[in-house]
């Protein structure tokens, strides 16, 4: 293992003195300790306008000022004991996140890169048999992109940015950029096919004609793009990683290693921003902690429009497309020791930057399968379809921003790590509980209404394949469809429970009867009619009755009365009865009044006429 613990570096390091004699000679027998140190270099030079410039960083070694080359595995497993350095292999990767899904050969990872590796095949190949990973078949495209999931080995084939064998020039540092790609890949999809794309140039053109190229390919359901426009970029100009996106493939891109700021194509509506970690073991490999990396990319679009999906508190990036999605290791220090050339040698380097976590994230996603373009605006794209390990802890440096969220890693989203990493894989999803649509309902006697049933994992996701379920409803004269979920309400009104059972879950809802009948009230007085004196009183009782279960208050007037008598309500508003008075004066004329009771109960309104006759 290239994490070698403390309890055995000293032992290590003891075994391995003639291998690393031969790189800085025999030291002293009363010399001190040797000192270590290390250096990471980008691997790929500053670009020019509108180019990309590939995000991997590459960490050497260094013993008493002299450089240390590790030639094989072992070799590089002596050097990081010694420098207390941690690094990870194909299969250690996969131990510290809790991956189990291997994938399977139809399942196809595109690799977007500039220029050729020459070696790409060979060093992705010594890489897995070193790390214990299942070898893979050099293939032609269309065999690529027939294989069934039941083949027994995954391919890799190579072509040009447009799917042809006319292979771009040679170029040092895209060539290593492609086998940390190419590694990282088989690392976490081991039995995915990896189609990688060698574009023309590090131009945003070429590089974008190369996911045309590879979102026009069969069986690919992700695309790692581990480069970047530094400074952002419009999408409108180079649309091709907005439209893989669409179609439903996991399409994602590094932030950036050169702290907060934007870079393109991670800043694109639809790709998949990927961040950057540092990832913590324990002595079994087992993933104690990630924080964010301090030289990971954050920040704001300047040009592209948030996605629908991307729903952040605050909106920091006033409807901007914010970076980052999601994250994964990235940080030189917990890198991953891979099989290429760097500096003019060939061997083990440990490698680190966003050019790591890209394509660990796009291998994630193929081992499920991708996601589907139906639900990009839902779950599958935002969350994965698992809950991520949400990463509380650390920032970018280099430059300071506002809000901090988008430099600084907190609970729930934040700029450099985005919803956060790899959730460990505790256990296969597994039905966990069903639920019921609607939750509730109110339906007339009589009338019907359709309840649907979704059995759910642990996770909160649909599983597949969906129990059957049966249907029952409490109630008498209540019916349900056995196997269909719909509900014929009896004549008996109140609220009853709906209850969906399926693979030993159950799942319930609500369902409320009502009569049928509108609710409403009525509205009588009595005496319908009476006599009195001038200056006299009359009382009338009014009555309000409740009619489909009303139960409201109702707000009494009158029209009507002798001039200058005194009208009162007792009670006003009311429900039930209320006494009416009317006090006459001496002096009203003596003639019958026609009385008409007004009553009002928000869009409900009554009337009902009485009678008094007034005499002398």
């Amino acid at each position: 293992m290239s994490k070698i613990r403390s309890g055995q570096r000293l032992a290590a390091f003891v075994a391995g003195a003639l291998l690393l004699f031969s790189v800085v000679g025999a030291l002293p027998v009363a010399a001190k300790a040797p000192a270590w140190s290390h250096r990471d270099s980008q691997v790929c030079s500053q670009p020019g306008p509108d180019q990309a410039r590939c995000t991997a960083i590459a960490r050497s070694f260094f013993v008493d000022g002299h450089e240390v080359v590790s030639r094989t595995k072992a070799a590089l497993d002596v050097t990081t004991a010694a420098a207390q350095a941690t690094s990870f292999d194909g299969t250690e990767l996969r131990t510290a996140y809790g991956l189990t899904a291997q994938g399977d050969p139809s399942l196809v990872v595109a690799i977007v890169d500039a220029y050729d590796d020459a070696n790409a095949f060979a060093n992705v190949t010594r890489f897995r048999s070193d790390s214990g990973l299942p070898a893979i078949q050099s293939c032609t495209l269309a065999t690529l992109t027939s294989l069934s999931s039941s083949a027994s080995a995954p391919c890799f084939t190579k072509t040009n940015q447009t799917g042809g064998t006319s292979l771009p020039a040679a170029n040092a540092g895209w060539a290593t950029e492609i086998d940390l790609d190419l590694q990282a890949v088989s690392s976490v999809c081991p039995m995915c096919s990896i189609l990688l794309l060698e574009s023309n140039s590090a131009s945003v053109a070429d590089l974008a004609t190369a996911v045309t190229t590879a979102g026009g390919t069969a069986h690919v359901v992700a695309i790692s793009n581990s480069y970047g426009v530094t400074g952002d970029y419009p999408a409108t100009s180079a649309p091709a990683y907005d439209n893989a996106a669409k179609k439903g493939i996991a399409v994602t891109a590094s932030a950036g290693d050169d702290g907060y700021g934007a870079s393109f194509p991670a800043s694109a509506t639809n790709v998949l921003g990927v961040g950057g970690t540092t990832l913590a073991v324990d002595a079994s490999g087992v993933r104690t902690g990630e924080t964010a990396w301090s030289g990971t990319g954050s920040g704001c679009s300047s040009y592209n429009a948030a996605p629908s999906w991307q729903t952040i508190p605050g909106n920091p990036c006033a409807g901007k497309k914010a970076i980052s999605d999601v994250s994964a290791d990235a940080d030189p220090n917990s890198g991953l020791a891979i099989y290429t050339t760097y500096s003019g040698t060939h061997g083990y380097w440990i490698f680190g930057g966003t050019s790591l976590s890209s394509p660990i994230i796009a291998a994630l996603f193929a081992t499920r399968g991708g996601y589907d373009a139906t639900t990009l605006a839902g779950k599958v794209a935002w969350a994965a379809g698992t809950p991520y390990f949400d990463v509380t802890s650390g920032k970018n440096t280099r430059r300071s921003c506002s809000p901090s969220v988008l430099c600084t890693a907190g609970v729930g989203w934040d700029g450099p790590t985005g919803l956060g990493s790899i959730a460990a894989a505790t256990a296969a999803p597994v039905l966990t509980s069903v639920a019921v649509t609607p939750a509730s309902a109110t339906v007339q006697t009589g009338g019907t209404q359709q309840f649907t049933a979704t059995g759910l994992d642990q996770y909160g996701q649909a599983v597949d394949p969906q129990p059957a379920f049966t249907w029952t409803v409490t109630g008498s004269g209540n019916t349900i469809g056995a196997s269909s979920g719909l509900l014929t309400a009896g004549a008996t009104p109140g609220t009853f429970t709906v209850t969906a059972a399926g693979g030993g879950k159950t799942g319930t809802a609500s369902v409320t009867i009502t009569s049928g009948v509108s609710a409403d009230f009525s509205l009588d007085a009595s005496p319908s009619s009476q006599t009195i004196k001038r200056g006299g009183t009359a009382t009338y009782t009014v009555t309000i009755g409740a009619i489909g279960g009303f139960s409201g208050s109702v707000t009494l007037s009158l029209t009507g009365a002798p001039g200058g008598s005194t009208v009162t309500f007792s009670p006003n508003p009311a429900t039930g009865t209320s006494t009416l008075t009317v006090q006459t004066r001496a002096n009203t004329p003596p003639k019958s009044y026609t009385l008409t009771i007004g009553a009002v109960s928000g869009s409900l309104t009554h009337t009902k006429s009485v009678s008094l006759t007034l005499t002398k």
